[in-house]
């Protein structure tokens, strides 16, 4: 009898682990976006000063503006995410470069992906974009939208 309440107690106890072991927490550290690199172009020519706003899912994150070679760089916000395993862990990632001129402001990027709880970008993870703010004279339907900036 002692060594079946015994036996019992250590059941007890590695059950007890195997329960905390798998609902005990993950704490990681990832992006919602790539590090974005580019450069805005009018008919080929670099324009400066103009503000480029990096948003995750319509809300805005980053905020800056070309350099006198039309160049820019967003780097995004870090985030620390404690995952605990229950239920679904899907998760949506979209973002989008946003170009102000004048009164206009303009998408001139946009990606979205859709994965499992580890599917956001790693520090490393970077994206190029040229940005042609004039209109292309090519022979695109008018109702076919082309993204102002194209990865390079």
């Amino acid at each position: 009898m002692h060594h079946t309440a015994l036996r019992n107690g250590a059941l007890s106890t590695i059950a007890a682990l195997l329960l905390t072991v798998s609902l005990s927490g993950c704490v990681f550290h990832d992006y919602n976006s790539p590090h974005i690199e580019g450069v805005i172009l009018n008919q080929g020519q670099p324009v400066a000063d103009v503000p480029v706003i990096l948003t995750n899912v319509d809300k805005q994150v980053r905020t800056t503006t070309t350099d006198s070679l039309g160049r820019f760089t967003l780097t995004p916000p870090g985030e620390w995410h404690l995952l605990i395993p229950i239920g679904p862990q899907d998760r949506l990632s979209r973002w989008a470069v946003i170009i102000e001129q004048g009164q206009k402001t303009l998408t001139g990027y946009t990606e979205s992906r859709f994965g499992g709880v580890f599917s956001g970008y790693s520090g490393r993870d970077r994206i190029r974009l040229i940005c042609e703010l004039s209109p292309k004279s090519d022979n695109a339907s008018p109702t076919e939208k082309v993204p102002l900036c194209q990865p390079h």
